[in-house]
């Protein structure tokens, strides 16, 4: 975002969300085109694979939008601009107008709900045939029936009771999830891992008046073992291997509304426990809430899950693009290792991992090495 030198125009450029995009994509447009703003006002909504964020304006004045809603533009292109008259907005947009690459076409005019329509469905508005200079809403919904395929039967199954949209979040979900299952192999691993180190370890955090958590022991844990294990930090791509440098873990966390965020804590292999248990507080808060920002998510080298619904025993997750490995964890139960022993509290731990960069041996001895770090031998 970048004011021109003409202190009554000004540039909306797209914004980097995260270090490894090149590009975003304009969901929505939160005004109309060629409305008139006030500065600080949110005019857009723009996302990655990892991040959603609004965009507002810088100053006041008409908004020319300078691509459809739906499109991915490249970091630091024009979204839109904003001039003092509508004049000047029209020229700014046409000084900023970036070159049309051979293969590709300028941004297409479409309706406010076309746009919202398009959005939903995750469709670029260029891929739509209008009937007119404009695109309109029933244009959209022709190109989702047309593009439908075999869906269009089981959609007319009198068996089958329509519910409603894919949400954005959603739709989100499963690209992400698609695109890690194409690039890696996966398999899994399951670990009986013992708690009753973890359960000292919260037991002593409360006694010191500090809040801890068998989550907040988990990443502790992992902040200590992960940069002994390097193929769990590390990624595949077109045929190079890439090393996280830092140990920057996420969790999942749901929100109120029942959508899955992954928010990051950063560098975990330097924090204690307490401080982990604060960045876990404050995440957790602004995810419930849906105020996660770009800094709080991206960019994790590992990530753990846990479900300690009862009698849920284990389970596997899957691991999101651009990471070889998720920890999965159960609900806690209490075993007996032998006749007349005390029952010792815990945990299957699954590992996902990517079999390209780890085989099960490997994974074995870290659940080993996470066992030792979470259950040291008294002194």
């Amino acid at each position: 975002m970048k004011r021109t030198p003409n202190d009554d125009c000004w540039v909306l450029r797209a914004p980097r969300l995260n270090a490894n995009d090149d590009s975003v994509t304009l969901t929505r447009w939160l005004v109309a085109d060629r409305a008139t703003v006030t500065a600080g006002a949110p005019v857009a909504e723009v996302e990655t694979e990892k991040a959603t964020s609004e965009l507002a304006a810088e100053i006041g004045g008409t908004l020319v939008q300078a691509v459809a809603a739906g499109a991915a533009v490249p970091v630091g292109a024009p979204l839109a601009v904003i001039g003092g008259t509508p004049t000047a907005a029209e020229k700014l947009r046409a000084a900023h107008a970036e070159p049309v690459a051979p293969g590709t076409s300028r941004p297409v005019a479409a309706t406010a709900k076309a746009q919202a329509l398009a959005a939903a469905h995750g469709i670029d508005l260029a891929a739509v045939r209008a009937n007119g200079a404009t695109i309109k809403e029933r244009d959209v919904a022709r190109h989702v029936a047309e593009s439908a395929g075999t869906d269009g039967a089981r959609i007319d199954d009198p068996r089958l009771i329509r519910v409603g949209e894919v949400t954005p979040h959603q739709r989100r979900v499963a690209r992400d999830l698609r695109a890690a299952a194409q690039a890696s192999l996966f398999t899994a691993l399951a670990y009986r891992l013992d708690l009753r180190g973890p359960k000292r370890m919260i037991a002593a955090e409360h006694a010191h008046g500090r809040t801890a958590s068998l989550l907040v022991t988990m990443l502790w844990g992992l902040g200590r073992v992960l940069p002994a294990f390097p193929n769990l930090v590390s990624v595949h791509d077109r045929g190079t291997i890439y090393r996280y440098r830092d140990i920057d873990i996420a969790f999942a966390v749901r929100s109120a509304g029942g959508d899955l965020h992954a928010p990051v804590i950063r560098r975990v292999d330097r924090l204690a426990p307490d401080e982990i248990a604060r960045e876990c507080a404050r995440l957790a808060k602004r995810a419930m809430r849906g105020k996660l920002d770009a800094g709080d998510v991206g960019g994790a080298c590992f990530t753990v899950s846990i479900i300690a619904t009862p009698n849920v025993e284990s389970f596997v997750a899957l691991p999101p693009p651009a990471q070889a490995a998720i920890l999965a964890l159960g609900a806690v139960r209490h075993d007996a290792d032998a006749a007349g022993a005390a029952p010792r509290p815990v945990a299957t731990a699954t590992i996902t991992y990517d079999h390209t960069l780890c085989d099960g041996l490997y994974v074995a001895e870290f659940c080993a090495a996470l066992d030792r770090v979470l259950n040291p031998e008294p002194a």
